[in-house]
């Protein structure tokens, strides 16, 4: 499946879900502060996703792949991300402005960090996965 495809499948689950136009969901666009979604947006957007694309999220599957190596002492502290955390996040999510993980962060505030082109690089990597058989 090609990116195109990938990108107009989720545009119409990202605007069923949220209830905006198609036209106004951009890659770059943050799902939270610049389509307006929320957590229980978030939440039917993944399951809408597996439905479109006959895959599987698991809840977290950003937070874990950046917490790999990390143990939970220096992945958080005082309640904010460290900065190995912060920079083991920007591995997980490239396609993020590296601006987004200045200053502190929380662990709820990464959902905030999401954008469509989140989504798009994780369905594409499930869709690759699959196809290889794995997972």
């Amino acid at each position: 499946m090609n990116d195109e495809i990938i990108l107009a499948q989720l545009q119409k689950c990202i605007a069923e879900t949220i209830g905006i136009k198609e036209e106004e969901i951009q890659p770059d666009s943050s799902l939270i502060a610049d389509l307006g979604a929320d957590s229980l947006d978030l939440l039917d957007l993944v399951f809408r996703i597996e439905q479109t694309f006959k895959i599987k999220i698991t809840r977290g599957d950003i937070e874990r792949k950046a917490r790999e190596t990390l143990p939970e002492e220096e992945f958080e502290k005082d309640g904010y991300l460290t900065e190995k955390a912060k920079e083991s996040l920007k591995q997980a999510l490239p396609e993020i402005d590296a601006s987004k993980f200045e200053g502190n962060l929380r662990r709820n505030d990464i959902p905030k960090l999401f954008t469509v082109n989140t989504f798009m690089r994780l369905i594409k990597e499930k869709l690759q996965k699959e196809s290889q058989g794995c997972c």
